[in-house]
C-alpha cells in the first residue's frame, strides 16, 4: 500500500480567528434590555412616576376654606354626641337629627361658592351629592334608633364601598380630613 502524504495544514492566522468577543445583535439587544429595565426602576423609585389623584383639587383655597368650615361643624357634632349619651335612644336620635341639620348647613356653606375650576367642580359636586345622600341615610337611621336601640347604620354603596367610606377617601385625598363623615352614627 502506497502511502500518501497529506500536506500539512497551515497554522491559522491569529488575527482572523474568532475570539467570541465580537459585537453581535444578541449582545446589543441584551445590554439594551438590561439598561431599559434599570432605567425603568430608577424612574419608579425616583418618584417621577407618581401622579396626583384625579380627585385632588387644584383650588387649594377652596380646600382650606372647606376644612375650616368642616372642622367647626365636626366640633359641634362631637360635643353633641358626647352629651347625648348612648342609653336613651330618643336622646341619641334627637342628637343625630340635630347634627344632621348642622351638616346640612355645612354642605350649604361648601356649595357657596364652589371651586372656580371646572375640573374641581366636576369632582366636588358629586362628592357633595354623596354627602346629601349620607344625610338622608342619617335621618333614616335616627328614625330607626327611635324604634330599635340596636339599629345599624346602613348607607348606599358607590364603587363597591359604603358611601361614608367614599366621602372619607375624597376628604383624605384632598387633605381636608374634617370633611369626612361624622363619627356619631353606627
Amino acid at each position: 500500500m502506497p502511502t500518501t502524504e497529506v500536506a500539512p495544514r497551515p497554522a491559522p492566522d491569529p488575527s482572523t480567528r474568532p475570539t467570541g468577543r465580537g459585537v453581535t445583535l444578541w449582545r446589543v439587544l441584551g445590554v439594551s434590555v438590561m439598561l431599559a429595565i434599570a432605567l425603568f426602576w430608577l424612574w419608579i423609585f425616583s418618584g417621577a412616576a407618581r401622579e396626583q389623584n384625579p380627585d385632588f383639587l387644584a383650588d387649594r383655597a377652596w380646600a382650606e376654606r372647606a376644612e375650616r368650615s368642616c372642622a367647626a361643624t365636626m366640633e359641634v357634632v362631637d360635643q353633641r354626641s358626647e352629651t347625648a349619651g348612648r342609653d336613651d335612644r330618643v336622646d341619641r336620635a334627637d342628637a343625630i337629627d340635630a347634627s344632621t341639620e348642622d351638616l346640612r348647613t355645612m354642605l350649604a356653606d361648601l356649595r357657596s361658592p364652589l371651586p372656580d375650576d371646572d375640573g374641581d367642580r366636576g369632582v366636588v359636586e358629586p362628592w357633595l351629592d354623596d354627602w346629601e345622600q349620607l344625610l338622608v341615610d342619617r335621618s333614616t337611621y335616627a328614625d330607626a334608633v327611635r324604634e330599635d336601640p340596636d339599629a345599624r347604620f346602613l348607607t348606599e354603596e358607590k364603587f363597591n364601598d359604603p358611601l361614608d367610606r367614599v366621602i372619607e377617601v375624597f376628604a383624605d385625598v384632598n387633605e381636608i380630613p374634617s370633611c369626612g363623615p361624622a363619627g356619631d352614627v353606627g
